[in-house]
């Protein structure tokens, strides 16, 4: 079963809404869907465009059979057109120009035409403001769908010119029960917390590891942690490693940095429950620590180890550098990657270096 069959229960409120607001002839000619990857943003996207191309519409989403419907299938609809940024670069104007210009042609089939635009934060300035007349003044019937991870990484002119909904992921008990249906178990839920409940990013994940093409990447990190404060020598391998997926392997290690500040905070209330005369046993303390959902509770007696040897304002420190490197790695492709994780890696090795931590 490929990931365009399976089914995504989390996106039909949104997609049964604007099905209605469509028959009710209240349907934005601008659209912007956010969310994580790997909530299915694009397939939302998709089988809403379907619908608007369909000819023969049902009352809940497209017929499936018409001519427009077979074309949209094969990946050949002249009414359809998707605009990607290539290798993460911006999306130029020149790029939305030659949009336009389809948009104000008639449609080849049908009555609509639509657009979808992956990316849309990597929208140029000039090409975003190209956009604006556009879905000021829509030609005929033309509908515009934007997609990005957050409404703040649009211009304020442009998002205030579509309407916006947000893809939210679906609880433990929800997606559990959704991997069941696909075949698949989680019995370590922290790896939910490690794709934040993303169910498509999941399942591609947990399908690679079963067919042993993809290996546990949080116990990579715990290892690469280790290695670099302890063998000098291995600070390239351990920014090799986490250059090769900077969007996902980063915030793996920025998980281990945060659960490691968690630690020395309970640490702090439960030393003050001490002096209180409240007796914890080993138990309830490990219990207050991490919760089991945790993304590195199977790490926790190292973590505990490391939560002695860095402090508070330090953990604070370098979780910062972290997402700004992280952020600036992912909006300009053109920066050296492995030399800002080289340089943020001697970082966190030297805050671990700093005395009398508390």
């Amino acid at each position: 079963m490929t990931q365009t069959d399976v089914s995504t229960p989390w996106l039909t409120p949104i997609f049964d809404k604007h099905v209605q607001s469509y028959q009710n002839s209240r349907f934005a000619h601008g659209l912007l869907f956010t969310g994580s990857a790997g909530l299915g943003k694009f397939k939302l996207a998709s089988r809403l465009a379907k619908y608007l191309l369909c000819t023969a519409k049902l009352s809940n989403d497209a017929c499936g059979k018409c001519h427009s419907c077979n074309l949209f299938d094969a990946n050949n609809h002249l009414d359809f057109h998707l605009l990607q940024s290539e290798a993460n670069k911006a999306i130029g104007i020149d790029q939305v120009r030659s949009l336009i210009d389809v948009l104000n042609e008639r449609p080849h089939l049908g009555d609509n035409k639509v657009v979808v635009i992956k990316d849309a934060q990597l929208l140029s300035t000039a090409a975003a403001n190209a956009l604006l007349k556009t879905l000021e003044e829509p030609q005929g019937n033309s509908y515009l769908i934007l997609l990005a991870r957050t409404h703040h990484q649009l211009m304020p002119t442009l998002f205030s010119r579509v309407q916006h909904s947000h893809v939210h992921s679906p609880s433990d008990e929800a997606l559990v029960e959704w991997l069941s249906l696909q075949g698949t178990s989680v019995s370590d839920k922290g790896v939910l917390r490690q794709f934040q409940n993303c169910p498509l990013a999941l399942l591609n994940y947990l399908n690679a590891l079963k067919a042993g093409e993809a290996t546990d990447e949080r116990r990579h990190c715990v290892e690469g942690l280790f290695a670099l404060l302890n063998r000098p020598e291995s600070l390239f391998d351990f920014s090799q490693f986490l250059a090769k997926d900077v969007e996902s392997r980063l915030m793996l290690l920025f998980f281990m940095l945060h659960e490691l500040h968690k630690i020395k905070l309970t640490g702090l209330v439960c030393n003050n429950q001490v002096l209180n005369n409240q007796v914890l046993n080993n138990q309830a303390l490990n219990s207050q620590v991490l919760n089991d959902d945790a993304v590195y509770a199977f790490a926790l007696p190292q973590l505990q180890i490391w939560s002695e040897q860095i402090t508070l304002k330090a953990l604070r420190i370098v979780n910062d550098e972290l997402l700004q490197t992280r952020a600036s790695l992912m909006e300009h492709s053109g920066l050296k990657k492995e030399l800002l994780i080289s340089a943020l890696l001697i970082k966190i090795k030297n805050r671990f270096k700093e005395t009398t931590p508390c």
